[in-house]
């Protein structure tokens, strides 16, 4: 028994390494990505230092290895089998009484706990950090006007080159045209208070709000102006912009999500998305089980050899497939032709389905 645990550690221990190895890959060529990304936004900005453009790279990096997450594990595996094999590791293996299932499940079950520590002590992290790039990033975009949602409402930061104007919702209708109990806090360039816009309800049309039931306070006039019946306001936000105020549901970890999702149902908004992403977390151990399973049938059935350049294509083209398979489950999903929460597991499903298939053909090995 003894004997059996030191070998599974083995095991466990020379997939490690082949993961870190295929992490330090991948590491490499998301940091060039984001290099390269962060260069062509940056390049005309003169204002920016150097550390912080480094800083901005570098808080990326955490969230894209999540989602580079399955196909990593992918990887690792056909790195791992090839290299037990290449080495006649394999044969020693079988002297001592483990059969290929054996083999390719311990590197799997591994995968398995690594989702879990993924989910609740990296995605944390990843999602804080990539929060933080956005609201660092938006400081160097001129044009970028600030939307988000709290518990007090939907708050804007609407900005041009002569005033800034933060503005709370307090609700939203579902056809994004219809607002409800509006404030507008009107400043000049220099952040100077100007005036104070109060509204019971409005429309937006493109980029006018339509406003009704107006109080207003101005600087130097305590009073409340209370005649006034409606006034269009002319903003930078447009109805897209709010409907797409929470496109990036990757800055929301698994302990914050269904706070999240009861807020934007609260204020009007689909929590559609989040919901998306909920299912993506809590479905990230199986997925990576299922790969780190693939990979070993893979190159089992495949052939053991050690050419690595093959597999490597072998490997990138079921990334491929998977990766848009992933995208076309989610939009069929979102079309309501099929539950949104059941898209996101449907093709963790297809490729359990390939490995019960590619288990009866290695039990016949």
């Amino acid at each position: 028994m003894l004997n059996l645990k030191s070998i599974n550690k083995y095991i466990i221990k020379e997939y490690i390494k082949s993961l870190l190895t295929v992490v330090a890959v991948m590491l490499s060529i998301v940091i060039l990505i984001n290099l390269l990304d962060e260069f062509n936004f940056f390049k005309a900005k003169k204002d920016l230092k150097f550390l912080t453009f480094l800083l901005l790279v570098a808080l990326k990096i955490p969230n894209s290895l999540i989602n580079l997450a399955p196909f990593i594990i992918l990887f690792s595996g056909i790195v791992f089998f090839l290299k037990i094999y290449t080495y006649n590791e394999v044969i020693s293996l079988r002297v001592m009484g483990y059969s290929n299932i054996q083999i390719i499940l311990i590197p799997a079950l591994t995968s398995f706990v690594i989702g879990y520590s993924l989910i609740f002590f990296f995605v944390p992290f990843s999602s804080s950090f990539l929060k933080y790039y956005e609201e660092l990033k938006s400081q160097y975009n001129e044009t970028k006007n600030l939307i988000f949602i709290n518990q007090t409402g939907i708050w804007i930061l609407d900005k041009n080159d002569k005033e800034k104007n933060i503005i709370r919702i307090e609700k939203i209708d579902k056809d994004f045209s219809k607002i409800e109990k509006i404030t507008i806090y009107n400043y000049n360039i220099n952040n100077d208070f100007i005036k104070r816009i109060d509204a019971e309800h409005g429309l937006i049309i493109k980029k006018k709000w339509e406003l009704n039931n107006i109080n207003i306070i101005t600087k130097n006039k305590k009073g409340k102006e209370n005649n006034l019946k409606n006034i269009t306001y002319e903003s930078n936000i447009d109805i897209d912009q709010l409907k797409n105020i929470y496109k990036n549901t990757e800055t929301t970890s698994l302990l914050n999500l269904n706070e999240e999702m009861l807020i934007l149902e609260e204020k009007g908004y689909s929590s559609i998305d989040m919901r998306i992403r909920y299912q993506k977390l809590i479905s990230l151990p199986i997925y990576l089980l299922a790969m780190s399973i693939l990979s070993g049938l893979m190159t089992i059935n495949l052939g053991k050899t050690s050419n690595y350049l093959r597999y490597g294509i072998y490997g990138v083209a079921i990334s491929i497939i998977i990766y848009f398979l992933n995208d076309l489950s989610i939009t069929i999903g979102k079309s309501g032709i099929i539950s949104v929460d059941f898209s996101v597991w449907i093709p963790i499903f297809l490729i359990i389905l390939i490995n019960l298939i590619g288990i009866t053909q290695v039990n016949a090995k």
